[in-house]
């Protein structure tokens, strides 16, 4: 049970009601007699529309119109042209302003530059994102300070509002205003692939007070962009000067474009929200998310220095915390060099900044620009201090071959990458690609490294895990913070081994932070670089595509501005049928409201009474709220022979097993002996629904158990298909699993209540003659009971368990499955083999496995 502690002073005043955006798009078309798809003719037409403008390019349209068939179609447009100026009767964005720039340099050999800065205003953005009425009921306008129980003890940290930035925020303003979280994020990014240098530095804007659920999702758009920087080498400045200039000069384009929130901020503006209320709104900016050069960047100090404390550069590979960095002290440094009296061995040396006079930031209401600098989980996490740092000095160690023949060797487990050719060839990595390397990189290692090693590894893995959860308690935070000091307690070991010379890694450093942010703005998934990474696929990289790559940032904003009206219409229709259901729904309540009362008296049910199903929900079997599976409907192996199970499933107890069941389940007094001629239904997989964590980073725990031998192609280019026989957590005692979570400890011994880990063999269903059983069976080979715990991995030791010189099998409903699990191969010198229960497969696993 939470508790929720309120803000004690008066928030969120409303000042009246008015239209949203899409109560006037309707009632505009309602007054001029439109049908809702207007300009267009109806639903088939904008159908068409959509498609068109989404996936064919503008030449390709013009052909289009151009064949006789359309002709027939009887569209409301004949040309591409006539099409384009119905898009733009649309409804519209924030119109895009060009400002230029004229830069006059120092070198007499280059005359200056003149430069566009092409920018939307913030405050019209904020307005725009707030009068969306999809976004009602995802939104919050006051501080809450969040507790897991209802003393008040435990603290969470989730939303931006349960942050401690929003509070103390709020008593900077008036009685009754609202704070309104300006998120910002830029980051320059590269146009073209295989050739050219076409560049493009887009700026992007979202709000706090939007649930960070619906700000991850592109789809939503809950993020807009409110600028293109300019992008330029200013070779008319001596090479010198000329770095500090396009500094300089990302500054003035940023105090340019964030120039409206300044008097928004101190004076607030009326907004429209989606629940129809107006409220006077504050938009300061809270959060800047950029990779590690623009954070520094952004702070105006050097990329070898922290832009959120004052640590040495020679000082940041230990735990000890620095001065932090602040608003007034910074810009007071700039003043005084500015004007001579401070030293450039002060200046750049102690303080580690740059001669940037006049930072953006500087004018900006309630603003801590260096507390703004959010966690970069994509940038210094995954890839920084894991794959650039932590890999490279396992790989030195261990050595590339080694390493590589350890990842082949790797055991498969559904929806795992397999880096069936090693890592050490690999040019190209993917935020996704480091994911997976983190699944089982512990797992690789073990055996190959010292347990000093190991160690420093776990560490790390355990911080990252910690930081991708979505929601942090202090006793989380407080692992988090442990498992930081695990990695520098055991780092030597990479000085001894001459892997390294020094641990001053900015991003190594930038760990110390995490915890801190997370307790001012709320868990660091709500601030990941890559949500700006995916929307440049939109904002930049496919509105690229569409010019004809000259003067092609004039190109991208009509683009841009025409596809935003194509989304703003598109949700709009869905808010009108929406809106039709809700009318036809009030109608039919009036009309039951006078019979009797309804017999329910249970709890309207919330998001929180249950979980988020796939497409195939009405298919599965739930066991419980939180539990249920799915095999397919249509068997893909009907009337499999026994025989075949024994020797493709490698099933070789298939027949005594399977009798031991049906004895002990099937109420008749006795059954006829099963043969190898006898026929079942085999099933390749199994789908599980595990019981749901909000928590972490894993909101559908939905997992896919295989059973399948070897099968052949019908492509004689390809090899046949590998067999796969996943290994599960199945509820061996079910009167000692309580469902809460997996492992405990006991006299500091790990111990599991009532779980066991199996190899599925088999996935079936037995013909009716045998009996009716609820559930599919499943045949599975079982491992030793999870007894054994390697401290060095934090994990179980596993092998395989043996009963008469044979495997130790079982037949068990599937309902007993609780999960797949993987484990990782390890031989010991004496020959048997050996398996790690691998935790870091994935959160929901390291999570029970605690």
């Amino acid at each position: 049970m939470w508790f929720i502690q309120t803000y004690p002073g008066q928030v969120v005043q409303t000042l009246g009601q008015a239209r949203t955006l899409f109560d006037s798009i309707r009632a505009e078309q309602e007054a001029q007699g439109l049908d809702p798809w207007a300009p267009f003719a109806d639903e088939e037409e904008w159908g068409l529309v959509k498609w068109l403008i989404a996936r064919v390019g503008q030449t390709a349209i013009e052909e289009f119109m151009k064949l006789p068939i359309t002709g027939h179609l009887k569209m409301s447009f004949t040309s591409k042209y006539l099409l384009m100026k119905a898009i733009d009767k649309l409804p519209r964005g924030t119109e895009w302003q060009l400002k230029r720039i004229q830069v006059k340099g120092n070198s007499e050999q280059a005359e200056g530059e003149d430069l566009e800065l092409w920018l939307r205003n913030p405050v019209d953005c904020i307005r725009e994102l707030m009068a969306n009425p999809e976004f009602d009921g995802k939104v919050s306008y006051s501080p809450e300070r969040v507790f897991a129980d209802v003393e008040g003890t435990t603290r969470q940290y989730d939303e931006m509002w349960t942050g401690e930035w929003w509070w103390e925020t709020q008593r900077r303003l008036p009685e009754g205003a609202v704070v309104a979280p300006v998120i910002l994020a830029s980051d320059k990014t590269s146009l073209s692939q295989f050739h050219g240098d076409q560049e493009v530095w887009p700026v992007y804007l979202t709000l706090g007070n939007i649930s960070k659920d619906v700000r991850r999702q592109p789809s939503k758009h809950a993020a807009v962009l409110i600028a293109y920087l300019p992008v330029t080498k200013l070779e008319c400045f001596s090479r010198e000067t000329r770095s500090l200039e396009r500094y300089c000069l990302f500054h003035y384009c940023m105090s340019q474009v964030l120039k409206p929130l300044i008097s928004a901020g101190n004076d607030g503006i009326e907004v429209t929200c989606p629940d129809r209320k107006v409220r006077r709104m504050h938009p300061i900016v809270a959060a800047y998310v950029a990779d590690f050069p623009e954070q520094c960047l952004v702070a105006c100090c050097m990329e070898n220095r922290c832009p959120k404390c004052t640590v040495g550069h020679n000082e940041c590979g230990g735990m000890a915390q620095a001065a932090m960095r602040n608003r007034e002290s910074t810009l007071e440094s700039l003043h005084l060099h500015q004007d001579g009296e401070m030293s450039n061995g002060q200046f750049e040396g102690e303080l580690g900044l740059r001669a940037i006079y006049s930072p953006f930031w500087a004018t900006l209401p309630h603003n801590d620009i260096f507390a703004c600098i959010t966690p970069d989980i994509l940038h210094q996490l995954h890839k920084g201090v894991f794959k650039d740092h932590l890999v490279s000095w396992c790989s030195e160690i261990i050595g590339e071959e080694q390493l590589d023949a350890c990842f082949k060797g790797m055991t498969s487990y559904s929806g795992l990458r397999h880096f069936k050719k090693g890592i050490s060839k690999r040019k190209q990595w993917t935020g996704a690609d480091y994911r997976e390397l983190q699944r089982v990189f512990l797992g690789v290692i073990a055996g190959a490294v010292d347990n000093q090693i190991l160690a420093a590894v776990r560490g790390v893995l355990d911080f990252i895990y910690y930081a991708q959860y979505q929601t942090h308690m202090d006793v989380m935070l407080s692992c988090m913070h442990n498992a930081l000091a695990s990695f520098h307690a055991n780092k030597d070991i990479f000085l001894e081994l001459g892997v390294r010379e020094h641990f001053n890694i900015p991003n190594l450093h930038s760990m110390l932070h995490y915890v801190d942010a997370i307790h001012l703005f709320g868990s660091a998934d709500g601030f990941n670089t890559e949500l700006p990474e995916r929307l440049h696929i939109d904002f930049a990289k496919r509105a690229y595509r569409a010019s004809n790559r000259r003067d092609y940032v004039i190109q991208m904003t009509t683009w841009l501005q025409r596809q935003e009206s194509i989304a703003i219409q598109e949700a709009y229709l869905r808010w009108w049928a929406s809106q039709q259901l809700a009318d036809g729904d009030s109608v039919r309540d009036e009309s039951d409201s006078s019979t009797s009362g309804s017999d329910f008296e249970g709890p309207v049910p919330t998001a929180a009474n249950y979980i988020i199903l796939p497409r195939q929900a009405q298919r599965f079997t739930m066991l419980t709220a939180s539990r249920g599976y799915f095999v397919p409907r249509k068997c893909p192996f009907p009337n499999s022979t026994i025989h075949r199970l024994l020797h493709e499933h490698g099933a070789s107890l298939f027949i005594p097993v399977l009798e031991y069941f049906l004895r002990n389940h099937v109420q008749i007094s006795s059954h006829r002996k099963l043969t190898p001629q006898d026929r079942i239904d085999v099933y390749k997989y199994l789908k599980v629904i595990s019981p749901a964590r909000p928590h972490i980073n894993n909101p559908k725990c939905l997992f896919k158990v295989r059973a399948a031998p070897v099968i052949l192609s019908n492509d004689a280019r390809k090899g046949p298909a590998p067999a796969h026989f996943d290994t599960v957590l199945v509820i061996e005692d079910q009167g000692q699993y309580t469902g809460e979570g997996i492992s405990g400890e006991y006299h500091h011994f790990m111990i599991v209540y009532g779980l066991r880990v199996g190899e599925v063999k088999v996935i079936f269903d037995v013909p009716s003659c045998f009996g009716h059983f609820p559930h599919p069976l499943a045949y599975i080979h079982w491992f030793r009971p999870l007894q054994t715990f390697d401290a060095n991995l934090h994990s179980f030791r596993l092998t395989r368990s043996s009963r008469h010189r044979g495997p130790n099998a079982v037949v068990l409903p599937v309902n007993r499955i609780l999960r797949p699990c993987q484990l990782v191969p390890r031989f010991s010198r004496d020959g048997s083999e050996e398996f790690y229960l691998n935790r870091y497969i994935d959160l929901d696993l390291f999570e029970r496995l605690l």
